[in-house]
């Protein structure tokens, strides 16, 4: 059982003096008990042959009824508040849209150019792949500051750790002005720790806007730190499918720093390879695609794969159409407590008959 109000529970704290005063109340009423009680043992005395009932004792038996009851009232009243949530049930709903986070790898070895002599960086060819994909107007219309309806993008970036730096959003403005100022340095630190990047993505999307969440992960697939594979299994438990760029060469490239090179803990530089088999594995784990973001056609590729999830303004002709399915969510049992703290309720109302037949 789960709770969307947890700090309510600490109210439970309150059962500690309802019990005392129970206690003190009870204690108050058993002189009043005691007497009843001596009253009948009298009665019975002068009634020879004649069954008595003993009014003291069913008194004594409702009161303490009854102050069960209530700590049990105000026990299931307080958890009823807390919001309790357990089991899960399918429920139908429809979404609309798609929400894409770009997670950029900044990690020093995307810095290496080897992707073709005199070309970009791996981080420069990436970010170029995004602003081509951001501006392409299947999605806008054209080249606008609204972008499509339906479609949102945000931004990631990590190297060491990794940050939600631009939150969903559908001003392209925004998001091209981002890109255009990415480096390498917009973070500090070293190594590479994509599961860090990928939960730091995850954490960009919203539970109250139903949407395909796609991340798209713009690495070599270096990994230092970190376990990819405890990032990937959350991001599919949250339905998030991850779209994965590699950009690099097999052959690799010594990673630069500064004017100078890396090197390693032998004295020679660093060199880097594009792990293009780790990034397609960690897309098929949640059911995306891997692209080779070292192709003239990568932004095409890219947006040819969200254009098949139904954005409107793009080619598909199905574009802008409500998606009808179903998802699962824990069930709500605070109406359940609720019941049961009315019928306790009722119970520790027992003593008030008792007195008025005994009155």
């Amino acid at each position: 059982m789960s709770f969307d109000n947890p700090q309510a529970l600490l109210a439970l704290f309150l059962l500690i003096p309802a019990i005392f005063i129970s206690f003190i109340h009870y204690r108050k009423r058993r002189g009043v008990l005691k007497f009843l009680g001596n009253s009948s043992e009298e009665l019975a005395g002068s009634s020879a042959g004649s069954s008595v009932e003993d009014p003291g004792r069913n008194l004594k038996s409702r009161y303490f009824l009854s102050a069960v009851a209530f700590c049990l009232f105000l026990a299931c009243i307080i958890i009823a508040l807390g919001r309790p949530r357990g089991g899960t049930r399918l429920v139908s709903e429809t979404r609309r849209g798609v929400d894409v986070i770009l997670a950029f790898d900044l990690s020093r070895s995307m810095d290496v150019r080897d992707i073709s002599p005199g070309g970009p960086s791996r981080l420069g060819k990436a970010v170029s792949v995004a602003m081509e994909l951001v501006s392409n107007p299947w999605f806008s219309g054209a080249v606008s500051a609204t972008g499509a309806p339906g479609l949102r993008f945000g931004a990631a970036i990590g190297k060491g750790q990794g940050i939600l730096a631009l939150p969903l959003t559908e001003d392209a403005e925004a998001i091209q002005a981002f890109l255009s100022s990415l480096s390498g340095d917009a973070l500090t630190g070293s190594g590479t720790n994509l599961e860090s990047l990928i939960v730091a993505a995850t954490g960009a999307f919203q539970d109250a806007f139903p949407s395909r969440r796609r991340i798209i992960l713009f690495s070599d697939g270096e990994t230092l730190s970190g376990s990819l594979k405890t990032a990937l299994e959350r991001a599919a438990d949250a339905e998030i499918t991850i779209i994965a760029a590699g950009f690099g060469s097999e052959t690799g490239g010594v990673v630069p720093l500064g004017r100078d090179t890396l090197k390693g803990d032998d004295g020679y530089p660093v060199t880097s390879f594009l792990q293009s088999e780790t990034l397609r594995d960690a897309a098929e784990q949640t059911g995306g695609i891997y692209v080779d973001g070292n192709r003239l056609n990568a932004a095409a590729l890219l947006a040819d794969h969200l254009a098949t999830l139904g954005v409107s303004g793009s080619r598909n002709e199905n574009a802008g159409a409500a998606v009808k399915g179903f998802r699962r969510e824990t069930r709500p049992l605070g109406y359940l407590f609720i019941i049961a703290a009315l019928i306790f309720l009722g119970l520790s109302k027992i003593p008030e008959k008792g007195r008025r037949k005994h009155g």
